[in-house]
């Protein structure tokens, strides 16, 4: 009998060793792994949000302040530093229990088991998983030292709230910019008493509960000698900030979620698919300049929010976006007012700026500057003088003709102020003139995508082709760094948690345009915001700084369905846009039309004076005067009228397509003060409709 006993000790003994020496130590599975995947501003330290499911982010030991360590193990193991990787007596009695309820339900397990289980094993609940635990634990304890699997169990553990590991959970409970290593006693003792229940010890659910666990780990330390009753007594349960601010804070939502889909698109593109991104742990340093982003969603929401609230315009949507000339890094990004995953609302969550999406609208006579620059380019000077009346005939419109918006004219304007003021009459057979493929090449080398069709007719001039914020954006960037074109972008670059750069943008540059062509475009759209020369923007300059600019309207017979503005001084271009979603319905402002030179324009205004405040003042180059003054001297063939007081916020001329050019003058003409109503920058869509 006794050699029966000793014999079958003996079989268990000899297949528990076969079964120790085949148990190897796997590699952590992919749950214990992931990581969120952390997006930060500029800088590289100020977090905007993060990517996936997975709130983790892994931490080393030494950022542990010693008295959260000890509240961790008060709260789960307090032998831990004295014991094996094993609890003998808790196996034991889980596995009587267990037997006699017929299946594992004990816990038993010391912070080494713990580990094992999250990190290689799964949450089944079974007498095989329970001895390949204690197999991997054992072995674990002795290829590990206790420092090492005590900073893999904490950044491994869930503490609720979505937070895997301590890192994240600092920022669960503590406010998103706390970070684990400024924790006191009393904050780790609150996220170690979540780890045994996250649910039940929640301190916003379950406020009593969570307190009364508390005080158990701070008795814990005082048992184990971590605290001495004197420093236990003067502790206090700490504050604990709501989950809905912390989650917000974080997440994809809002502005910030079209950021993350822009982010997402865009390293896609270079080999970080969505599962990647999600579980990979990876640090993503955007461009975006944390108090432009903040200037943007304020001027956007301070120009359109209450708008929408009064209900006047349910339908009216906005987008701004930033992007630094010379460079392309994009600074701030608004997408629109409400952001929602994609895969649920594929059609109420488009990005308005074109980043992350292909969201184009016409752009009105925000497109006119670069029929300037075709105009230069060709020899002609910004001295050259034009007559534009109120309307003309022009072939190829149908009989309707081109018409300056509210009866508008300009007798006798030099190119400058033609711009200055928008006018249709004159534009348009100008672009005819230079010819439109040199003003639709220059529009692409600015910056519009080749991928955008623009249609090589005189009317392309009004910008009655699609096109997007950050197409325009890009577009004034151009001529804001003098003819360096740079390709637009949004990420810096992509670390590991360990700082190995995996990722880094190389900026694209290339000279596209002639220095002085940009000098002379850039002066003449200074005088868009310029009151005394009629500038449809007047009343929008910076403070104390030089800008440039111009505005755009899809005019009144088209619907005055978008309204735009783009300006930019030499250390950023801001295109604004608002418009319908729907395309049907015109964009109203009190009750009117809304211009270019309205809404749009003062958003812009707002949000570059907040961005720019105490940054450098920087110049502009002079004009250079590049070219020679047209000279052709013709009967103006409309009568053309004058109003005699400026109107900053009035739409650019209205285009009613027709057949009969403008007069251009000779540049010895004398040049009337800039008269008559100017208006905000855009065109009412051509009949029949380019493109």
């Amino acid at each position: 009998m006794l050699w029966g006993v000793v014999g079958a000790f003996a079989v268990s003994f000899i297949l528990i060793a076969i079964a120790y020496a085949a148990t190897s130590i796997p590699n952590p599975n992919s749950f214990a792994t992931a990581q969120a995947t952390t997006l930060y501003y500029s800088d590289g330290k100020t977090v905007m949000a993060r990517f996936g499911n997975t709130s983790r982010i892994d931490v080393s030991l030494d950022k542990v302040p010693v008295p959260v360590q000890h509240a961790v193990l008060a709260a789960e193991d307090r032998g831990f530093y004295d014991e094996p990787g094993i609890s003998p007596t808790g196996i034991l009695r889980a596995v009587w229990v267990d037997l006699r309820g017929g299946d594992i339900k004990q816990g038993g397990s010391t912070i080494t088991q713990q580990y094992v289980k999250n990190a290689y094993l799964t949450q089944a609940r079974t007498f095989s998983r329970k001895f390949k635990e204690i197999f991997i634990a054992v072995k674990l304890g002795n290829s590990r030292s206790k420092q090492q699997v005590l900073e893999d169990y904490l950044n491994t553990i869930y503490f609720g709230r979505g937070a895997y590991g301590i890192e994240a959970a600092t920022r669960a409970y503590f406010g998103p910019t706390t970070d684990v290593s400024e924790l006191s006693a009393a904050q780790g003792a609150v996220l170690a008493a979540l780890i045994s229940n996250p649910n039940g010890y929640q301190p916003d659910q379950h406020r009593q509960a969570a307190k009364d666990r508390w005080q158990y780990v701070i008795d814990g330390m005082v048992t184990k000698g971590w605290l001495t009753p004197d420093q236990a007594s003067r502790l206090r349960y700490p504050k604990v900030v709501n989950p809905r601010r912390t989650q917000h804070s974080q997440s994809c939502t809002g502005p910030v979620g079209f950021i993350c889909q822009a982010v997402q698109n865009s390293l896609k593109r270079h080999g970080f698919d969505e599962a990647r991104l999600e579980a990979g742990g990876y640090r993503v340093v955007t461009t975006i300049r944390k108090r432009a982003q903040e200037a943007a969603v304020a001027s956007m929401k301070d120009n359109n929010g209450e708008y929408l609230r009064s209900g006047l315009d349910k339908g009216r949507e906005g987008a701004m976006v930033s992007v630094q000339p010379g460079d392309g890094a994009i600074r701030a990004m608004y997408g629109g007012s409400k952001y929602c995953p994609a895969k649920r609302h594929p059609d109420s969550c488009t990005d308005l700026t074109g980043v992350a999406s292909n969201y184009g609208r016409p752009p009105g006579s925000s497109f006119k500057p670069y029929t300037v620059i075709a105009a230069l380019k060709d020899g002609i000077s910004l001295d050259s003088t034009f007559n534009g009346p109120t309307h003309i005939e022009f072939p190829g419109t149908d009989g309707k003709g081109i018409s300056n918006s509210e009866g508008e004219s300009c007798s006798v304007c030099t190119l400058t102020q033609a711009l200055a003021k928008s006018i249709n009459t004159i534009f348009v057979p100008l672009a005819e003139k230079v010819g439109p493929e040199k003003v639709v090449d220059a529009a692409h080398e600015a910056g519009i995508p080749k991928s955008v069709n623009l249609a090589e007719v005189p009317v392309i001039t009004l910008g009655p082709d699609d096109v997007s914020p950050l197409d325009q954006a890009t577009g004034f960037a151009t001529v804001a760094a003098q003819g360096i074109y740079a390709e637009p972008y949004i990420v810096s670059r992509v670390t590991t948690q360990s700082k190995d750069v995996v990722y880094r943008a190389h900026r694209k540059t290339k000279r596209v345009f002639d220095a002085d062509v940009m000098a002379d475009t850039t002066y003449a759209m200074t005088k868009v915001l310029d009151c005394a020369s009629g500038g449809t923007a007047c009343g929008k300059a910076l403070i104390g700084r030089p800008a440039a600019g111009k505005t755009g309207t899809n005019g009144e017979t088209a619907g005055n369905k978008d309204a735009w503005f783009i300006g930019f001084t030499p250390q950023l271009s801001t295109a604004v846009w608002y418009g319908n979603h729907n395309r049907h319905e015109p964009v109203t402002n009190d009750g009117g039309p809304l211009y270019g030179g309205d809404v749009p324009a003062t958003a812009w205004q707002q949000m570059m004076n907040a961005t720019l405040e105490g940054a450098p003042v920087e110049a502009f180059p002079p004009p250079a005067h590049v070219g020679t003054p047209l000279v052709e001297a013709t009967p103006s063939p409309t009568p053309t009228t004058a109003s005699p007081t400026p109107t900053p916020t009035k739409s650019t001329p209205t285009v009613v397509p027709s057949t009969v050019s403008p007069t251009i003058l000779p540049s010895g003409s004398p040049s009337p003060s800039p008269t008559g109503q100017p208006q905000g920058g855009g065109p009412s869509s051509p009949a029949p409709s380019p493109g």
